[in-house]
């Protein structure tokens, strides 16, 4: 319990079907959630996930809400390192990073969301499930209209280690029964977005929803690495009401590490 916020989780790695090594990394320590992957294609994938995740377990303390500037602070630390492990790398190396951190806004809890490149952070409350983060992919970024061949959806166009490490960033409000699913795009290129959300939606404990999109993404195929972690929020926070867009979302304030901005959000499924 944290402040009076009681949360229950859970995170689950696994190799995959097809994978020899897994380039994800995880932490999943109140008040932090964080999924990395390690850039396919790249030399070190799985040294840049873990330098970007350990910026991240080395400057925000365990058990006590974070503050922005904290988190910025920690980003840009992660930058750096995965600046550091790619250096000197022929091909490079990177991962993307996104997540969770619980943080003190003004004397309120609310979540930090960021996200830099095509993992994912998803909301769902009661049978409902919402995409937050918007993948920063060629794909996504195809102007709506366009006629032609569509891009491959695993061409990123920012990550850290890369040219541009921008991350989204905003504030969510802590809402008793939402739950976070955050993830890497192994999990999200096997299961459909309503296969997210039944399973999300029947599924019980944080642990035994982990465990069991996890096992789904090897059925349907597990031809990458998947990394899930699933926080539910089970006492302490706002009630929550559904809508088509959440009314309390806001921006995070003005830094220099993370931006101030508010991806365009949908519900899980519309393209």
């Amino acid at each position: 319990m944290m402040r009076g916020v009681e949360l229950d989780y859970a995170v689950v790695s696994d190799v995959g079907q097809r994978r020899a090594v897994n380039e994800d990394s995880a932490l999943a320590q109140s008040p932090t959630f964080l999924v990395a992957d390690g850039m396919g294609g790249h030399e070190a994938g799985d040294l840049a996930s873990q330098a970007a995740i350990e910026a991240f377990r080395g400057r925000l303390e365990a058990g006590r809400p974070s503050t922005v500037p904290e988190v910025s602070a920690a980003l840009d630390a992660a930058r750096t390192a995965v600046s550091g492990v790619a250096a000197g790398r022929e091909k490079g190396a990177g991962c993307t990073l996104t997540g969770a951190v619980l943080v003190d806004n003004d004397g309120d809890l609310a979540w930090l969301v960021l996200n830099v490149g095509d993992s994912r952070v998803y909301l769902h409350r009661g049978a409902e499930l919402q995409q937050l983060t918007v993948d920063h992919s060629l794909r996504d970024e195809v102007e709506p209209g366009f006629l032609g061949t569509r891009p491959p959806r695993n061409i990123i166009t920012r990550a850290l280690g890369s040219a541009d490490t921008t991350a989204d960033s905003w504030l969510l409000p802590v809402e008793t029964g939402a739950r976070l699913l955050i993830c890497s795009d192994g999990l999200t290129t096997e299961l459909t977005d309503e296969e997210l959300r039944a399973t999300l939606t029947m599924g019980g404990r944080a642990d035994a929803v982990a465990e069991e999109l996890v096992r789904r993404a090897n059925a349907a195929g597990g031809r990458d690495n998947v990394t899930v972690i699933v926080v539910d929020t089970i006492g302490g926070g706002t009630e929550w009401h559904l809508s088509g867009e959440h009314s309390s979302l806001a921006e995070t304030d003005t830094d220099d590490t993370l931006t101030v901005t508010i991806p365009r959000r949908r519900k899980a499924g519309a393209e």
